[in-house]
């Protein structure tokens, strides 16, 4: 049962990690993230959770 908890945790605290970078990334100006080659359009797909 600790295992199952465990795992779901990890994998919220992933999602978290990834909108918040996902977030950081749109922040920046347009040109670096030109440079870097982050879409201009934002992705309006959820993070998909392995459960």
């Amino acid at each position: 049962m600790f295992k199952n908890l465990n795992r779901i945790r990890a994998a919220f605290a992933e999602a978290a990690k990834r909108r918040r970078t996902t977030r950081e990334l749109n922040e920046l100006p347009p040109e670096i993230r030109k440079d870097i080659g982050w879409p201009q359009a934002t992705q309006d797909a959820e993070i998909r959770l392995p459960f």
